[in-house]
């Protein structure tokens, strides 16, 4: 599908991927609307777009958790111009916790933003997508998606989600059609490496925070994979190297995958929870 002159809808847009993919838009010719729950994150991205001669139609911040926010947003969006071409869900939370340690509100808040956000934004701009028979749906997962990594329960648990509705919808759009894609980056040095919640010693948290950052890559790279999956009607994009083996020693080689995935579990629990046990 082709990003020129269409209109495009990016939730997260105030940040990281999010705001790396509506300035890679932008800059392809795209008519932009955007949201974000942080207010003065997502006007410093407008400023960016329209700077650099890009066109913001329209953006507003608000929680996607929240329906009725989603929809009078939509309906704002669809009454003056019409339905978006391209729905991006970048927006999302994240959580690294061991069971024991997570509230009934930590499972509330990160499925509230991850999944629910997300579903909202299907509910309420697909039908117009597909009443104009024109579209594509990209979702934003993660590693933690086709995965299991540890310490990550309830994030893992809206990140497969995602992948599973993401699956479903390319199969049900495609008659009307609409594409279909599902991104599941690997580390990505953006804003939420440093705001994440993760229950541990702080300490040791700092220094996990810092080799992820090692090894992450730029935003603005996921972004550019972003758009060609787009153009090329790719269904799933896997960022990162690591992850793409990882992945299919998954599907096939089981054995070793589950002695990795048992090696990985037990240095997280070394390195997050060394200092708090001695």
């Amino acid at each position: 599908m082709e990003i020129q002159g269409s209109k495009v809808l990016i939730t997260g847009a105030a940040s990281g991927i999010g705001r790396a993919t509506a300035i890679a838009m932008a800059r392809s010719g795209a008519r932009l609307f955007l949201t974000d729950i942080n207010h003065k994150g997502l006007a410093e991205t407008s400023r960016m777009i329209a700077g650099d001669g890009g066109e913001v139609c329209k953006y507003k911040a608000f929680d996607i958790s929240m329906y009725e926010d989603v929809k009078v947003f939509s309906d704002e969006i669809h009454r003056d111009f019409g339905p978006v071409d391209i729905l991006v869900n970048v927006a999302g939370i994240a959580l690294f916790a061991q069971l024991e340690d997570m509230s009934h509100d930590h499972w509330k808040k990160v499925l509230a933003v991850n999944l629910w956000g997300v579903i909202h934004g299907i509910e309420c701009f697909v039908p117009e997508m597909i009443r104009a028979r024109r579209g594509h749906v990209v979702s934003v997962s993660s590693t933690a998606g086709i995965i299991g990594l540890p310490w990550h329960a309830v994030y893992a648990g809206t990140k497969h989600a995602l992948v599973g509705i993401s699956e479903v919808l390319r199969y049900d759009l495609k008659k009307h059609n609409l594409g279909v894609s599902v991104i599941c980056p690997g580390a990505v040095r953006t804003g939420l490496v440093k705001t994440v919640e993760v229950i541990g010693n702080k300490d040791a948290v700092a220094k996990v925070r810092s080799k992820f950052l090692k090894i992450a890559i730029p935003p603005e790279k996921v972004a550019k994979q972003i758009i060609s999956v787009i153009k090329k009607k790719k269904f799933m994009l896997i960022t990162s190297l690591d992850i793409r083996i990882l992945f299919f020693l998954k599907r096939h080689i089981p054995p070793l995958y589950h002695v990795i995935m048992r090696l990985l579990c037990w240095y997280m629990d070394k390195e997050l929870l060394r200092k708090k046990e001695s």
